[in-house]
């Protein structure tokens, strides 16, 4: 079973992650939040591979033009397509996809990388009714699950026999520290309580980052088992590990917080660069159907938390499941098409290491 361990953070914290050089010359790349941090190292090392295409993505139009003119420079090449998508608005998400609909572009590896930690209570500017009113939540879980499931077709067309195509999720080792939610089996709905203000107090709010990973590393598993095999999408969430990143920008944090976490970082963390290579290795890399519904960490399959593998988290992520369906097919009736096109009604087993 998966348990966070002291250990194994540090030597994997320490382990020089190798730098995936495979052929991407015919494919067509896409990596979310690609202007900071983690998506920017990632979009870096793809960019030198020199990929058919590759469409990065920002939250406006301003951020797009600087990190596309930015990354072009850096890596000393041209055609670097950039596009806003805001994953605070579920409608960005749907417009996104129109858009790529739109220009009858394709997709063989799409990167859902970005993310954000803060410590408060805030509604999404779209205030989808009381279910996708915090950032986290719907920035890291549900914006993530739409883009994925509006994406899916695109990404089934791209894939052969041969080379499946790669949808990752960025997740985190965070989701260990999650060993269950009390009472969550008698709630009449897993995500309106989650999103209950109410609910939402200042120790709930500061593991809420980590739900949100255990949320990803759930949705993965739901979603790669309801893929026909062989499957013509791999998918998988990978930990980057504790990175030099922007993660926290949006906290809203103490001084005395964030000069803690600055030592704790100055002390641990690895490089941005390093931690994007475990993402790029995920999203180009053979052997992408033996890393298919798993979580990966320094590059390698790894066991995830007891309570995702426990009988009481396989009953939570079969729930969260089918509540995230009923809400994003009322956002956009695609999904329920795009389910029952392409997704089995039967949720298929995998070995001991899903």
């Amino acid at each position: 079973m998966g348990k966070f361990s002291i250990f194994g953070f540090l030597r994997e914290q320490w382990t020089n992650l190798q730098i995936s050089t495979a052929d991407v010359s015919d494919q067509s790349l896409v990596v979310v939040g690609a202007n900071v941090g983690l998506g920017n190292e990632v979009a870096a090392h793809l960019a030198q591979l020199n990929p058919k295409s590759l469409l990065i993505t920002s939250r406006d139009q301003v951020k797009c033009e600087r990190s596309k003119a930015d990354l072009e420079t850096r890596c000393g090449v041209t055609g670097i397509e950039s596009w806003p998508l805001e994953l605070c608005s579920l409608k960005s998400v749907c417009s996104f996809v129109d858009n790529f609909e739109a220009k009858g572009r394709t997709a063989n590896v799409l990167i859902a990388n970005a993310g954000i930690s803060t410590f408060k209570y805030s509604k999404t500017p779209d205030g989808y009714e009381s279910t996708s009113n915090f950032h986290k939540f719907q920035v890291n879980y549900l914006s993530t699950a739409l883009l994925s499931l509006l994406m899916l077709p695109h990404l089934i067309k791209a894939g052969t026999p041969e080379h499946a195509s790669r949808l990752v999720i960025v997740s985190s080792e965070c989701h260990y520290l999650i060993n269950g939610l009390e009472g969550a089996d008698e709630w009449p709905s897993i995500i309106e309580k989650i999103n209950d203000e109410a609910y939402c107090t200042s120790s709930v709010m500061a593991k809420r980052y980590f739900l949100s990973k255990l949320l990803e590393v759930m949705f993965i598993r739901e979603l790669s088992s309801r893929l026909p095999a062989p499957t013509l999408v791999a998918v998988s969430a990978v930990n980057p590990g504790l990175c030099h990143s922007r993660l926290m920008r949006e906290a809203d944090s103490s001084s005395l917080f964030k000069f803690a976490l600055s030592v704790y970082k100055g002390l641990l963390a690895r490089t941005t660069e390093m931690g994007s290579r475990a993402i790029v290795h995920a999203a180009i890399e053979p052997d992408e159907r033996k890393r298919h519904g798993h979580y990966l960490s320094s590059c390698k399959v790894t066991e995830v938390s007891d309570y995702v593998l426990s009988a009481e988290g396989g009953e939570f992520s079969k729930r969260l499941w089918d509540e995230t369906l009923e809400i994003l097919g009322d956002i956009d009736p695609r999904v329920n098409k795009i389910v029952s096109e392409h997704l089995t009604q039967e949720h298929i087993e995998f070995d001991c290491y899903l």
